[in-house]
Protein backbone atom coordinates (compact mmCIF):
# COMPACT_ATOMS: atom_id res chain seq x y z
CA UNK A 1 0.00 0.00 0.00
CA UNK A 2 3.07 2.15 0.92
CA UNK A 3 4.17 1.73 -2.63
CA UNK A 4 0.91 2.63 -4.47
CA UNK A 5 0.74 5.81 -2.39
CA UNK A 6 4.68 6.46 -3.58
CA UNK A 7 4.10 6.25 -6.88
CA UNK A 8 0.84 8.62 -7.01
CA UNK A 9 2.88 11.34 -4.72
CA UNK A 10 5.39 10.85 -7.88
CA UNK A 11 2.71 11.30 -10.58
CA UNK A 12 0.48 14.02 -8.91
CA UNK A 13 4.05 16.09 -8.36
CA UNK A 14 4.65 15.38 -11.72
CA UNK A 15 1.44 16.39 -13.04
CA UNK A 16 1.39 19.48 -10.84
CA UNK A 17 4.24 21.24 -12.19
CA UNK A 18 3.02 19.95 -16.22
CA UNK A 19 -0.34 21.70 -15.13
CA UNK A 20 1.28 24.83 -14.42
CA UNK A 21 1.34 28.53 -16.74
CA UNK A 22 4.03 28.82 -18.31
CA UNK A 23 5.98 32.10 -16.32
CA UNK A 24 5.16 34.63 -17.66
CA UNK A 25 7.96 37.37 -19.36
CA UNK A 26 7.40 39.58 -16.46
CA UNK A 27 8.03 37.06 -13.61
CA UNK A 28 10.98 35.79 -15.34
CA UNK A 29 12.94 39.36 -16.28
CA UNK A 30 11.56 40.09 -12.42
CA UNK A 31 12.95 37.06 -10.99
CA UNK A 32 16.69 38.02 -12.97
CA UNK A 33 16.96 41.52 -12.58
CA UNK A 34 16.22 41.48 -8.81
CA UNK A 35 18.48 38.14 -8.10
CA UNK A 36 21.28 39.75 -10.66
CA UNK A 37 21.12 42.85 -8.36
CA UNK A 38 21.13 40.88 -4.87
CA UNK A 39 24.40 38.88 -6.49
CA UNK A 40 26.08 42.11 -6.75
CA UNK A 41 25.20 43.88 -3.61
CA UNK A 42 26.51 40.86 -1.77
CA UNK A 43 29.06 38.90 -4.07
CA UNK A 44 30.73 41.57 -6.29
CA UNK A 45 32.90 44.08 -4.12
CA UNK A 46 32.74 47.72 -4.78
CA UNK A 47 36.31 47.34 -6.60
CA UNK A 48 34.84 44.23 -8.86
CA UNK A 49 36.09 41.40 -7.11
CA UNK A 50 33.36 38.53 -6.67
CA UNK A 51 34.04 37.38 -3.21
CA UNK A 52 33.37 33.54 -2.25
CA UNK A 53 32.25 32.56 1.04
CA UNK A 54 33.65 29.22 0.02
CA UNK A 55 36.97 30.32 -0.70
CA UNK A 56 37.05 32.64 2.77
CA UNK A 57 36.08 35.91 0.41
CA UNK A 58 38.58 35.05 -1.98
CA UNK A 59 38.35 34.95 -5.82
CA UNK A 60 38.34 32.59 -8.46
CA UNK A 61 38.71 33.42 -12.61
CA UNK A 62 35.70 31.42 -13.52
CA UNK A 63 33.38 33.49 -10.70
CA UNK A 64 34.83 36.59 -12.41
CA UNK A 65 34.12 34.81 -15.69
CA UNK A 66 30.45 34.50 -15.22
CA UNK A 67 29.77 37.96 -13.34
CA UNK A 68 31.01 39.26 -16.78
CA UNK A 69 28.88 37.15 -18.56
CA UNK A 70 25.83 38.07 -16.42
CA UNK A 71 26.68 41.78 -16.81
CA UNK A 72 26.34 41.53 -20.32
CA UNK A 73 23.06 39.47 -20.83
CA UNK A 74 21.84 41.99 -17.65
CA UNK A 75 22.88 44.66 -20.20
CA UNK A 76 24.64 46.24 -17.09
CA UNK A 77 27.84 48.07 -18.55
CA UNK A 78 28.85 49.54 -14.74
CA UNK A 79 29.41 46.31 -13.10
CA UNK A 80 31.19 44.94 -16.25
CA UNK A 81 33.55 47.84 -16.10
CA UNK A 82 34.04 47.08 -12.57
CA UNK A 83 34.92 43.38 -12.41
CA UNK A 84 36.88 43.89 -15.68
CA UNK A 85 39.02 46.20 -14.01
CA UNK A 86 39.70 44.05 -11.16
CA UNK A 87 40.17 40.75 -12.87
CA UNK A 88 42.40 42.56 -15.41
CA UNK A 89 44.76 43.99 -12.42
CA UNK A 90 44.68 41.23 -10.08
CA UNK A 91 44.07 37.86 -12.30
CA UNK A 92 45.68 38.68 -15.70
CA UNK A 93 48.91 37.13 -16.11
CA UNK A 94 51.10 39.48 -18.34
CA UNK A 95 53.13 41.40 -16.11
CA UNK A 96 54.45 38.02 -14.44
CA UNK A 97 54.04 35.53 -17.19
CA UNK A 98 54.20 37.40 -20.25
CA UNK A 99 50.60 36.13 -21.62
CA UNK A 100 46.45 37.05 -21.01
CA UNK A 101 45.32 33.83 -19.64
CA UNK A 102 44.41 33.98 -15.81
CA UNK A 103 45.56 33.25 -12.77
CA UNK A 104 42.63 30.71 -11.20
CA UNK A 105 43.13 31.72 -7.73
CA UNK A 106 43.23 34.77 -5.28
CA UNK A 107 42.73 34.89 -1.94
CA UNK A 108 44.86 35.67 1.83
CA UNK A 109 48.55 35.07 1.35
CA UNK A 110 50.78 33.77 4.18
CA UNK A 111 51.82 37.11 5.25
CA UNK A 112 47.97 38.31 5.62
CA UNK A 113 48.26 40.11 2.45
CA UNK A 114 46.09 39.28 -0.38
CA UNK A 115 47.09 38.14 -4.06
CA UNK A 116 47.38 35.62 -6.67
CA UNK A 117 47.24 31.85 -4.55
CA UNK A 118 47.90 30.16 -7.66
CA UNK A 119 49.06 31.32 -11.01
CA UNK A 120 48.09 28.67 -13.26
CA UNK A 121 44.79 28.77 -15.48
CA UNK A 122 41.44 27.29 -15.23
CA UNK A 123 40.49 27.23 -19.31
CA UNK A 124 36.90 27.75 -18.28
CA UNK A 125 37.58 30.74 -16.65
CA UNK A 126 39.75 32.25 -19.51
CA UNK A 127 37.39 30.75 -22.81
CA UNK A 128 34.28 32.83 -20.54
CA UNK A 129 36.19 35.90 -20.11
CA UNK A 130 37.02 35.93 -23.89
CA UNK A 131 33.61 36.17 -24.43
CA UNK A 132 32.05 38.26 -22.28
CA UNK A 133 35.18 40.90 -23.43
CA UNK A 134 33.70 39.87 -27.30
CA UNK A 135 30.06 40.53 -26.47
CA UNK A 136 30.84 43.68 -24.83
CA UNK A 137 32.42 45.05 -27.87
CA UNK A 138 29.78 43.50 -30.06
CA UNK A 139 27.11 45.92 -27.93
CA UNK A 140 29.99 48.79 -28.65
CA UNK A 141 30.77 49.07 -24.62
CA UNK A 142 34.10 50.75 -24.33
CA UNK A 143 36.62 49.77 -21.30
CA UNK A 144 37.56 51.75 -18.14
CA UNK A 145 40.49 54.48 -19.13
CA UNK A 146 43.84 52.99 -19.08
CA UNK A 147 42.83 49.33 -20.07
CA UNK A 148 43.05 47.58 -22.93
CA UNK A 149 39.81 47.53 -25.35
CA UNK A 150 37.80 44.41 -25.25
CA UNK A 151 38.06 43.21 -28.62
CA UNK A 152 41.76 43.03 -28.41
CA UNK A 153 42.58 42.08 -25.22
CA UNK A 154 40.29 39.08 -26.56
CA UNK A 155 41.86 38.46 -29.10
CA UNK A 156 44.85 38.16 -26.89
CA UNK A 157 43.48 35.92 -24.36
CA UNK A 158 42.15 33.71 -27.59
CA UNK A 159 45.46 33.31 -28.96
CA UNK A 160 47.43 32.41 -25.81
CA UNK A 161 44.06 29.69 -24.96
CA UNK A 162 45.24 28.26 -28.35
CA UNK A 163 48.97 28.69 -28.07
CA UNK A 164 48.78 26.98 -24.01
CA UNK A 165 45.52 25.39 -23.45
CA UNK A 166 44.81 23.21 -26.62
CA UNK A 167 47.15 20.27 -27.82
CA UNK A 168 47.15 17.88 -31.09
CA UNK A 169 46.98 14.38 -30.82
CA UNK A 170 49.33 12.42 -33.14
CA UNK A 171 46.65 11.96 -35.71
CA UNK A 172 45.95 16.19 -35.18
CA UNK A 173 42.71 15.88 -33.34
CA UNK A 174 42.74 19.27 -31.47
CA UNK A 175 41.78 19.04 -27.54
CA UNK A 176 40.69 21.79 -25.32
CA UNK A 177 42.81 20.95 -21.67
CA UNK A 178 42.03 22.02 -18.00
CA UNK A 179 44.85 24.82 -18.22
CA UNK A 180 48.29 25.61 -19.06
CA UNK A 181 49.51 23.40 -16.79
CA UNK A 182 48.17 19.98 -18.87
CA UNK A 183 50.21 16.45 -19.48
CA UNK A 184 53.36 17.50 -21.68
CA UNK A 185 51.79 14.56 -23.76
CA UNK A 186 49.51 12.01 -23.92
CA UNK A 187 47.20 10.39 -21.93
CA UNK A 188 45.67 13.88 -21.42
CA UNK A 189 43.51 15.17 -18.91
CA UNK A 190 40.25 16.59 -20.08
CA UNK A 191 37.48 18.14 -18.49
CA UNK A 192 34.35 17.97 -20.78
CA UNK A 193 32.13 20.96 -19.11
CA UNK A 194 34.91 23.09 -19.94
CA UNK A 195 34.32 22.91 -23.89
CA UNK A 196 32.40 26.10 -25.57
CA UNK A 197 31.82 25.26 -29.46
CA UNK A 198 29.63 28.54 -29.23
CA UNK A 199 32.68 30.75 -28.25
CA UNK A 200 35.03 28.56 -30.24
CA UNK A 201 33.05 29.36 -33.55
CA UNK A 202 32.95 32.89 -32.25
CA UNK A 203 36.34 33.40 -31.41
CA UNK A 204 36.83 32.35 -35.32
CA UNK A 205 34.53 34.70 -36.97
CA UNK A 206 36.74 37.33 -35.40
CA UNK A 207 39.01 39.06 -38.32
CA UNK A 208 42.00 40.68 -37.14
CA UNK A 209 42.52 43.34 -39.88
CA UNK A 210 38.63 44.14 -40.09
CA UNK A 211 37.74 44.38 -36.17
CA UNK A 212 40.96 46.80 -36.16
CA UNK A 213 39.84 48.68 -39.01
CA UNK A 214 36.17 49.15 -37.63
CA UNK A 215 37.77 49.82 -34.51
CA UNK A 216 39.41 52.71 -35.93
CA UNK A 217 36.37 53.87 -37.60
CA UNK A 218 34.23 53.83 -34.11
CA UNK A 219 37.09 56.01 -32.12
CA UNK A 220 37.01 58.75 -35.30
CA UNK A 221 40.36 57.59 -36.52
CA UNK A 222 39.11 57.80 -39.96
CA UNK A 223 39.17 54.92 -42.35
CA UNK A 224 42.29 52.67 -41.75
CA UNK A 225 44.80 52.04 -44.65
CA UNK A 226 44.56 48.33 -46.43
CA UNK A 227 46.38 45.96 -44.61
CA UNK A 228 48.18 42.62 -45.79
CA UNK A 229 46.06 39.33 -44.48
CA UNK A 230 46.94 39.10 -41.02
CA UNK A 231 48.65 35.54 -41.08
CA UNK A 232 48.41 35.05 -37.40
CA UNK A 233 44.06 36.01 -37.17
CA UNK A 234 43.75 33.42 -40.09
CA UNK A 235 45.76 30.47 -38.16
CA UNK A 236 43.79 31.11 -34.87
CA UNK A 237 40.51 30.68 -36.82
CA UNK A 238 41.12 27.87 -38.40
CA UNK A 239 42.32 26.39 -35.28
CA UNK A 240 39.05 27.33 -33.92
CA UNK A 241 37.13 26.16 -36.53
CA UNK A 242 39.00 22.61 -36.28
CA UNK A 243 38.99 22.99 -32.33
CA UNK A 244 34.85 23.01 -33.10
CA UNK A 245 34.61 20.25 -34.97
CA UNK A 246 36.84 17.66 -33.05
CA UNK A 247 35.19 18.50 -29.93
CA UNK A 248 31.76 17.17 -31.44
CA UNK A 249 33.87 14.23 -32.68
CA UNK A 250 34.74 13.32 -29.04
CA UNK A 251 31.80 14.53 -27.49
CA UNK A 252 29.54 11.80 -29.63
CA UNK A 253 32.56 9.28 -28.42
CA UNK A 254 31.97 10.05 -25.37
CA UNK A 255 27.90 9.50 -24.93
CA UNK A 256 28.73 5.88 -25.59
CA UNK A 257 31.08 4.74 -23.07
CA UNK A 258 34.38 5.83 -21.15
CA UNK A 259 36.62 2.96 -20.78
CA UNK A 260 34.56 -0.28 -20.58
CA UNK A 261 31.43 1.14 -19.17
CA UNK A 262 28.33 2.12 -21.50
CA UNK A 263 27.28 5.65 -21.41
CA UNK A 264 23.89 6.27 -20.88
CA UNK A 265 23.67 10.00 -22.84
CA UNK A 266 26.00 11.75 -19.56
CA UNK A 267 29.00 13.00 -19.68
CA UNK A 268 31.90 12.84 -16.79
CA UNK A 269 33.08 16.02 -14.53
CA UNK A 270 36.86 14.62 -15.71
CA UNK A 271 38.05 12.00 -17.85
CA UNK A 272 41.50 10.92 -19.79
CA UNK A 273 42.35 11.00 -23.75
CA UNK A 274 45.48 8.60 -24.76
CA UNK A 275 47.14 9.24 -27.50
CA UNK A 276 44.88 7.19 -30.12
CA UNK A 277 41.89 9.43 -29.02
CA UNK A 278 40.71 6.34 -26.62
CA UNK A 279 38.93 7.65 -23.66
CA UNK A 280 39.06 6.37 -20.09
CA UNK A 281 38.98 7.41 -16.42
CA UNK A 282 41.13 9.71 -15.43
CA UNK A 283 42.83 8.25 -11.74
CA UNK A 284 41.92 9.96 -9.03
CA UNK A 285 39.21 12.24 -10.92
CA UNK A 286 35.26 11.74 -10.50
CA UNK A 287 33.81 10.32 -13.43
CA UNK A 288 30.17 11.47 -12.29
CA UNK A 289 27.29 13.64 -13.85
CA UNK A 290 27.97 15.86 -11.24
CA UNK A 291 28.81 19.48 -10.15
CA UNK A 292 31.43 20.44 -13.16
CA UNK A 293 29.58 18.17 -16.43
CA UNK A 294 25.83 19.83 -15.75
CA UNK A 295 27.79 23.11 -17.06
CA UNK A 296 28.27 21.73 -20.88
CA UNK A 297 24.38 21.46 -21.87
CA UNK A 298 24.50 24.87 -21.42
CA UNK A 299 27.57 25.43 -23.46
CA UNK A 300 26.07 23.07 -25.98
CA UNK A 301 22.88 25.08 -26.09
CA UNK A 302 24.39 27.82 -27.04
CA UNK A 303 25.87 26.96 -30.28
CA UNK A 304 22.32 25.27 -31.16
CA UNK A 305 20.53 28.43 -29.79
CA UNK A 306 22.68 30.84 -31.52
CA UNK A 307 24.55 29.25 -34.53
CA UNK A 308 21.80 26.86 -35.43
CA UNK A 309 24.61 24.21 -35.18
CA UNK A 310 22.63 20.53 -35.71
CA UNK A 311 25.45 18.60 -34.36
CA UNK A 312 24.17 20.49 -30.64
CA UNK A 313 20.70 19.31 -31.22
CA UNK A 314 21.93 16.03 -32.07
CA UNK A 315 24.38 15.35 -29.11
CA UNK A 316 21.62 15.90 -26.87
CA UNK A 317 18.68 15.08 -28.05
CA UNK A 318 19.69 11.65 -29.28
CA UNK A 319 20.44 10.63 -25.68
CA UNK A 320 21.36 12.87 -22.97
CA UNK A 321 17.45 14.35 -22.89
CA UNK A 322 15.63 10.98 -23.22
CA UNK A 323 17.09 9.64 -20.01
CA UNK A 324 16.46 13.01 -18.17
CA UNK A 325 12.97 12.67 -19.57
CA UNK A 326 12.77 9.28 -18.41
CA UNK A 327 13.72 9.79 -15.17
CA UNK A 328 11.55 12.93 -14.53
CA UNK A 329 8.46 10.76 -15.95
CA UNK A 330 9.23 8.01 -13.45
CA UNK A 331 10.27 9.86 -10.31
CA UNK A 332 8.93 13.53 -10.84
CA UNK A 333 12.65 14.88 -9.67
CA UNK A 334 15.88 14.81 -10.61
CA UNK A 335 18.77 14.21 -7.99
CA UNK A 336 21.29 16.53 -8.47
CA UNK A 337 24.22 14.40 -9.54
CA UNK A 338 24.41 10.65 -11.35
CA UNK A 339 26.79 8.31 -11.38
CA UNK A 340 27.66 7.78 -15.36
CA UNK A 341 26.08 4.44 -15.88
CA UNK A 342 22.65 6.81 -15.05
CA UNK A 343 21.87 5.38 -11.26
CA UNK A 344 21.29 8.59 -8.91
CA UNK A 345 24.48 9.55 -6.83
CA UNK A 346 22.57 11.35 -4.61
CA UNK A 347 19.46 11.49 -3.16
CA UNK A 348 18.81 15.18 -2.93
CA UNK A 349 17.74 18.02 -5.71
CA UNK A 350 19.67 21.52 -6.73
CA UNK A 351 18.42 23.94 -9.32
CA UNK A 352 22.06 23.57 -11.29
CA UNK A 353 21.04 20.17 -12.04
CA UNK A 354 17.30 21.63 -13.60
CA UNK A 355 19.68 24.43 -15.26
CA UNK A 356 21.70 22.10 -17.35
CA UNK A 357 18.52 19.80 -18.55
CA UNK A 358 16.42 23.21 -19.35
CA UNK A 359 19.64 23.75 -21.78
CA UNK A 360 19.58 20.65 -22.84
CA UNK A 361 15.40 20.60 -23.89
CA UNK A 362 16.10 24.16 -25.78
CA UNK A 363 18.91 23.14 -27.78
CA UNK A 364 16.61 19.73 -28.70
CA UNK A 365 13.52 21.76 -29.22
CA UNK A 366 11.45 20.62 -25.78
CA UNK A 367 10.31 23.96 -25.27
CA UNK A 368 7.68 21.80 -22.99
CA UNK A 369 10.09 19.97 -20.77
CA UNK A 370 12.00 23.13 -21.02
CA UNK A 371 9.18 24.85 -19.17
CA UNK A 372 9.22 22.35 -16.49
CA UNK A 373 12.53 22.78 -15.70
CA UNK A 374 12.42 26.56 -15.28
CA UNK A 375 9.58 26.16 -13.07
CA UNK A 376 11.43 23.79 -10.65
CA UNK A 377 14.61 26.28 -10.76
CA UNK A 378 11.75 28.91 -9.72
CA UNK A 379 10.61 26.79 -6.71
CA UNK A 380 14.18 27.07 -5.24
CA UNK A 381 14.02 31.10 -5.60
CA UNK A 382 13.36 33.20 -2.49
CA UNK A 383 13.62 36.31 -1.81
CA UNK A 384 13.81 37.80 1.91
CA UNK A 385 14.91 41.66 2.96
CA UNK A 386 17.28 42.78 0.38
CA UNK A 387 18.33 39.26 -0.46
CA UNK A 388 17.28 37.54 -3.55
CA UNK A 389 18.92 34.49 -4.06
CA UNK A 390 18.25 30.40 -5.74
CA UNK A 391 19.04 27.32 -2.71
CA UNK A 392 20.87 29.64 -0.45
CA UNK A 393 22.04 32.61 -0.12
CA UNK A 394 25.80 32.15 0.05
CA UNK A 395 25.81 29.02 -2.71
CA UNK A 396 28.00 30.94 -4.88
CA UNK A 397 27.56 28.49 -8.08
CA UNK A 398 23.84 27.78 -7.30
CA UNK A 399 23.14 31.27 -8.17
CA UNK A 400 24.98 31.71 -10.70
CA UNK A 401 24.04 28.61 -13.01
CA UNK A 402 20.07 28.83 -11.64
CA UNK A 403 20.20 32.23 -12.64
CA UNK A 404 22.05 31.37 -16.19
CA UNK A 405 19.41 28.42 -17.14
CA UNK A 406 16.47 30.90 -16.30
CA UNK A 407 17.79 33.23 -18.38
CA UNK A 408 18.82 31.14 -21.55
CA UNK A 409 14.99 30.11 -21.40
CA UNK A 410 13.99 34.25 -20.90
CA UNK A 411 16.13 34.89 -24.37
CA UNK A 412 18.80 36.76 -22.15
CA UNK A 413 22.09 35.29 -23.32
CA UNK A 414 22.51 36.37 -27.08
CA UNK A 415 25.44 36.97 -29.18
CA UNK A 416 24.46 40.12 -30.86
Amino acid sequence: MRKIHLILIVLLSGLCLACQPDPSKARLESVLTTSWQSYCRHFIKSDGQVSIPEESGGAISEAQAYALLRAVWANDATVFNRVYLWTYENLSRGRAHGDRLLSWRWGRLPDGSWGVLDANSATDGDLDYALALVLAHRLGWRAPSGLPDYLEEARRVQADILAKEVVALPEGDLLLTPGNWHEPQPPYLMNPSYFSPAAYHLFASISGATDRQNGAERLGGGRAPPREPDVEAATNRSRWVRLRGDTYKLLGQLTQGLGGQAGVGLFPDWCRVDAAGRLSPAPGKDTRFGWEAVRLPFRLALDGLWFGDPRAARLLQDKFLPFFKSQWQAHGRLPAVYNFDGSPAVDYESPVLYAGVLAGALAAGDRDFAREMALKILSFYHEDGDRAYFEAPDHYYANNWAWLGLALYAGWPRPF
